[in-house]
Formats: C-alpha cells, sequence, structure tokens
C-alpha cells in the first residue's frame, strides 16, 4: 500500500511546492513594483505643517544677522559653497556713472551655448535696451573637465564680452543648485549694488519692459496696466475686514498654485500663517497709498467714481494709472517671485526628480519658485544667501532655495506672468509675458524677442 501511495503523495507535495512558489513570486513581485513607485515610501511620510524643520535644527536668525554684518556667529555655518572663481570679472558692477543698477540679469547657462549667449546678447540680455534704467547681465558657466578645447573658446569670449563668470564646479542637472549659490555668492561680493536681481535659464524668453513693470508694482501686475474700466456710481469705500477678504482672495487665488487638491488642508495652515508679514499686505498697502490723491483744499473737492464721459474723468483716471505706474517698492522690501508652486515629492525611483525619505521626510515640499526664472529683490538675496550657510544641501536648486526662504521666513510671491512651460506664441498674446521657457533655438528667441520690441512688448 505504501509503494502505492507514495507516488500519490509526491505528486500532490510537487503541484502545492509549484503552488506556493507561484504566489511567492508574484506577492514578491507585486511589492518590487510598489516599492519601485514609492508606494511604502509613501506610508512613512511626515505630513508638511506649522512644525516643519529642515537642518540646521534651530532658530537661525542671530546667526544670519552674524554673518550679514561681518561678525562671527556663536554657530559654525553647516553648508557652504568653496568652489573657485576661474573667470571672475570683478569690475563687472563697477561703473563710475551708475553707482546703483536697477536690475542684474544673472543667466545661468551651459558651457557649450555659446549661441544661446549670443541671442541674448543681442536681444533681452542687451544693458543699454533702456538708456535710463541701468543693468547688467552676466553668465553663470561650470566645467567640463578635461576639454581644453571648449575651455579655450570660454576664455576668448569672456575676454571679448566681458560677462562671463565661471566657477569650478562640474555641469550637470543635479549640480544647479552650485551654479545658483556660486551666483549668490559672486552677487555679495562684486555686486551688490543693485536693487533686483533676475536668474533666468539660457533657453528662457524675457520681455525687459514687463520685468521693470512687474517689479514697480508686483501685486497689480498686469491689471494695472490694462485700462481702466468704467466705475458704478455708488462705489462702496473698501473698509479694513473688506481689505483683508480682498488680500486673502489674492493670496487664495493668485499667490499660490496648487497642484494637487489633496494638499489643501496643509495650504489653509499655510495661509494662517500669512498675514503677520507677508508681502502681499506691505506692498498692497504701498500701493493703495499712491491711489490718495491731492486736491485744491479751498474747493474741498473730493474724487467721485462717476460714469462720466469727460476730460474731467479721462485726466482723472490717467493720472490714477500713472500714480501706479510710477510706483516703486521700498528698499527693504524681501521679494522673492516667478512661479510658484506647493507639491510632492517624487518616490517613484525612475523619476528625474527622485527623492528618498532619509533627503527629504515630508509629503509636501515648502512653497517655491520654478527656478527658470525668478526675480529676488536685494535684501531677499542677502537673506536668502547667508540663511543658505544653515541650510543643509539639497539637489534641486528651486528646491533648495524654497527651503532657504521658508528657514528665512519669505513667502514666495506668485506671477501666472513667469511661464514655466512654452507658451503658445502668437503676435498679440505676448503683451504682459514676463518669460516663457522653451527657447533653446537661437533664431526663434531673436525672431520673437524682435518682433515684441516692434509691438513695445519687450
Amino acid at each position: 500500500m505504501y509503494y502505492l501511495l507514495c507516488p500519490c503523495f509526491e505528486t500532490v507535495l510537487r503541484l502545492m511546492s509549484k503552488i506556493k512558489l507561484k504566489y511567492v513570486c508574484i506577492c514578491i513581485g507585486l511589492i518590487t513594483v510598489l516599492d519601485f513607485f514609492g508606494a511604502f515610501t509613501h506610508l512613512f511620510e511626515i505630513t508638511y505643517d506649522s512644525n516643519f524643520v529642515y537642518p540646521y535644527e534651530g532658530d537661525i536668525h542671530e546667526f544670519v544677522n552674524a554673518l550679514r554684518h561681518n561678525e562671527k556667529p556663536t554657530i559654525e555655518p553647516i553648508n557652504e559653497y568653496k568652489y573657485k572663481f576661474l573667470l571672475n570679472n570683478q569690475q563687472k558692477c563697477v561703473d563710475a556713472a551708475h553707482k546703483i543698477f536697477h536690475v542684474v540679469y544673472i543667466v545661468k547657462s551651459a558651457i557649450e551655448n555659446f549661441e544661446r549667449r549670443s541671442a541674448i546678447r543681442n536681444s533681452w540680455g542687451f544693458e543699454k535696451r533702456f538708456f535710463d534704467v541701468p543693468s547688467r547681465t552676466i553668465f553663470m558657466l561650470g566645467i567640463y573637465p578635461h576639454n581644453d578645447e571648449l575651455q579655450a573658446k570660454v576664455k576668448i569670449e569672456a575676454a571679448k564680452y566681458k560677462d562671463i563668470i565661471q566657477a569650478d564646479f562640474i555641469e550637470s542637472y543635479y549640480n544647479n543648485t552650485y551654479k545658483t549659490m556660486m551666483s549668490f555668492k559672486w552677487l555679495v561680493k562684486y555686486c551688490s549694488n543693485s536693487k533686483f536681481y533676475m536668474f533666468v535659464d539660457d533657453d528662457i524668453y524675457v520681455s525687459v519692459k514687463n520685468v521693470l513693470r512687474f517689479i514697480r508694482n508686483p501685486t497689480n501686475y498686469p491689471d494695472y496696466l490694462k485700462e481702466p474700466k468704467k466705475f458704478d456710481v455708488h462705489k462702496r469705500e473698501i473698509k479694513s475686514n473688506d481689505e483683508k477678504r480682498e488680500i486673502n482672495n489674492i493670496i487664495t487665488q493668485k499667490n499660490i498654485h496648487i497642484l494637487d487638491k489633496k494638499d489643501l488642508f496643509v495650504y489653509e495652515k499655510l495661509k494662517k500663517t500669512v498675514f503677520r508679514d507677508h508681502i502681499i499686505y506691505g506692498l498692497k498697502d504701498s500701493y493703495n497709498k499712491t491711489l490718495k490723491i491731492n486736491y485744491n483744499k479751498e474747493n474741498n473737492t473730493k474724487l467721485k467714481f462717476i460714469q462720466e464721459d469727460n476730460l474731467k474723468n479721462e485726466f482723472i483716471l490717467n493720472r490714477i494709472k500713472k500714480q501706479i505706474f510710477d510706483f516703486e517698492l521700498p528698499e527693504d522690501i524681501r521679494l522673492y517671485a516667478g512661479f510658484v508652486f506647493i507639491s510632492s515629492p517624487h518616490r517613484h525611483k525612475s523619476s528625474k526628480w527622485y527623492v528618498s525619505l532619509s533627503e527629504y521626510p515630508y509629503h509636501l515640499w515648502p512653497p517655491y519658485v520654478t527656478a527658470g526664472a525668478y526675480i529676488l529683490s536685494k535684501e531677499a538675496l542677502l537673506d536668502m544667501y547667508y540663511t543658505s550657510f544653515y541650510t543643509k544641501h539639497f539637489k534641486f536648486d528651486d528646491i533648495f532655495l524654497g527651503l532657504v526662504a521658508k528657514k528665512a521666513n519669505i513667502e514666495p510671491f506668485h506671477c501666472e506672468e513667469f511661464h514655466f512651460y512654452k507658451k503658445d506664441y502668437t503676435k498679440f498674446n505676448y503683451k504682459y509675458v514676463i518669460t516663457s521657457h522653451g527657447y533653446g533655438n537661437s533664431t526663434e528667441l531673436l525672431n520673437v524677442w524682435n518682433e515684441q520690441k516692434a509691438l513695445g512688448n519687450a
């Protein structure tokens, strides 16, 4: 009997082992796929909230203030970028005719992109675009080791145009933070005499005219440039509560671009802290002051917004528009502006932007500006530069600056006219565009810029 049943038992065991092995393989495969796409990583993420911390963990404002005043901080910096400048051009921002520049443009350029740099010099990067607006344009480069021929061409270019800054970090996508922070370092050391600084990639269309319009009145750009609408007879006065609600609406609708609705609850927490020192309130308060028009006290005339087609009202509306246009931001404003995102880290390992939990444990990034184009005021530049000394290095430059801004208590300011994608082009839809990505073709950049310049938009 044993000899008869033995083969049967062996057959059953073999079938069971095969079935088990099959399911074991399926389970292993499923776990591998889920892990590859970050399913398990998301389970261990920490919720981003008001308790967010990022090394250095602690109050750094005292240390930053010490560095800004050339004093020794009580805690040594945890992060310094000590690359050397191979091409320096220290005198680039020294000009007897202009002690203070209005805007300095810093173009993050790959070392081999000679044609792009040439196109920029002949279009939006031309330093005498507006004779009454002193500006400078510089190009920040890294190196390709052991490529002596390419380096020789760069040296010739630098000698000819005197606008190349080069440091000895290796050109790489993941080294863009080095490129950005070495740009900061050069600006603080050799070019701190500008009101604003604009960082731009070398494949970006820029309207210099719109840049200047934007930094005059960020909160109302481009609306303040458009033709004034006719007002109702009974236009109610804006009360303080109405003003707060209006500011709240601006923050909700304009200042932060939400990528994922599931993150709204975090955004609501963020919004509560905005009113303390948000740039919008300061800017809007200053802006409202520009709307006050002084009239002849003898006649005690007051401005009434009445729908009239007469020369007097047209004159008043044009006067208001001129006042808004001539508005200038205070020198101590901390402006960090561009296209703002709130998004989540990529946890799937095939992504170019993959980030592990050890690198960043939270489920959301702090608000950040896309790195293709953004504007900093002088105060923001200085505060962010010295805050970076107490911010752990991160490989993505836009995220790193978002982390630095968070630690420096600087809220990124959102503007829709910084297009991080290539905005579809027609002759008339670039009127208010500040920047648009996707102009790596030098001929296309020149054609679009020249056409917009002829229309008065560049």
